[in-house]
C-alpha cells in the first residue's frame, strides 16, 4: 500500500519536473566547454593583436620605442582601445575562472586551507587590477594634458607589478595541484618567470631596452592564453556555469562539493 502511494506521488510530481533531451543537453555541455576553452585564447589573441597593430601600423621597431609611446601616437585610437578593452575583459573572466578552478580542486581533495584560499584570492585580484592598469595606460597618454601622465604611470606600475605578482603566486598554486603533468607545470612556470625577468631587465636598463617591455606584455598575455590547457585537463564547466549563471550553491551534486 505504501509503495502504491509513493508511485502515485511520483507520477503527480513528474510533470512538474523539467524534461531534458539527453542529446541536446550533451550538445549544450560540449558547446559551453568549448566556449570556456576559447576564452583564454581570445584574451591572449586580442592583446597580441594590439601589439602587432601598434608595430605594423606605425612602422616602428620594438627596440626603438615603448608601448606607451606607440599607444599615444596611434590614430585612430579607438581601434586599439576596443581591442584592449575586449582583451582586458576576457582576462578578467579567465582570471575568475582559474580562481574557481583552483578552489574546486582543493575542495574536492579536502586540502583547502585558509592560506591557500588567501593566496588564491590575492592572485586573482592582482591580475584583475593588472589589466585595469593596462586599460589606464591605453586611456591616458604619457604626454597627455592635466593628470593624464600621472594616471598613465600609475596604470603602468599596476600592470607590470601586479601581472608579475600573479605569475609568481599562480606558479605556487599550480604546484599544489597534482592533476597536471609535470611538463605542463614547468611550462606554465617558466613563462611568467620569463615575463618577470623581462620586466626587471627593462627597469634596470632604464629605457634603453624597449623590447623587454614588449616581451613582458606579450608573455603575460601568452601565460593567460595557455590556461586553456589547464581547463582542458581539468574542466570544471559545471561549477563555472553555476557561477556565471548565478546558480552557485543552488544545485545539489551527488558526492559533490
Amino acid at each position: 500500500m505504501g509503495t502504491d502511494k509513493v508511485k502515485i506521488l511520483r507520477r503527480k510530481a513528474d510533470p512538474l519536473l523539467p524534461q531534458y533531451d539527453e542529446a541536446q543537453s550533451a550538445r549544450c555541455g560540449a558547446c559551453g566547454r568549448a566556449i570556456l576553452l576559447l576564452l583564454p585564447i581570445l584574451g591572449c589573441t586580442l592583446v597580441i593583436a594590439t601589439l602587432y597593430l601598434l608595430v605594423y601600423r606605425l612602422d616602428r621597431e620594438i627596440t626603438d620605442v615603448s608601448v606607451s609611446t606607440c599607444l599615444a601616437d596611434y590614430e585612430p585610437k579607438i581601434e586599439v582601445l576596443v581591442l584592449i578593452m575586449m582583451g582586458a575583459s576576457f582576462m578578467f573572466v579567465v582570471t575568475v575562472m582559474r580562481n574557481i578552478q583552483i578552489s574546486v580542486y582543493h575542495r574536492r581533495q579536502r586540502s583547502e586551507s585558509i592560506f591557500v584560499r588567501i593566496i588564491n584570492f590575492i592572485a586573482a585580484a592582482a591580475n584583475i587590477f593588472a589589466y585595469v592598469g593596462f586599460v589606464l595606460v591605453a586611456l591616458y597618454d604619457l604626454d597627455g594634458p592635466g593628470d593624464a601622465p600621472r594616471i598613465h604611470l600609475i596604470g603602468s606600475y599596476m600592470y607590470f607589478v601586479l601581472s608579475g605578482l600573479y605569475g609568481l603566486l599562480h606558479s605556487y598554486l599550480l604546484c599544489k595541484q597534482s592533476q597536471y603533468p609535470m611538463f605542463c607545470k614547468i611550462v606554465l612556470t617558466i613563462v611568467p618567470l620569463a615575463g618577470v625577468a623581462c620586466s626587471i631587465v627593462y627597469v634596470v636598463l632604464q629605457g634603453n631596452g624597449y623590447e623587454f617591455e614588449w616581451f613582458t606584455v606579450a608573455l603575460a598575455a601568452i601565460f593567460v592564453g595557455m590556461m586553456s590547457i589547464l581547463f582542458l585537463v581539468d574542466p570544471v564547466d559545471d561549477e563555472l556555469g553555476d557561477f556565471f549563471c548565478c546558480r552557485r550553491g543552488k544545485r545539489i551534486r551527488s558526492g559533490g562539493i
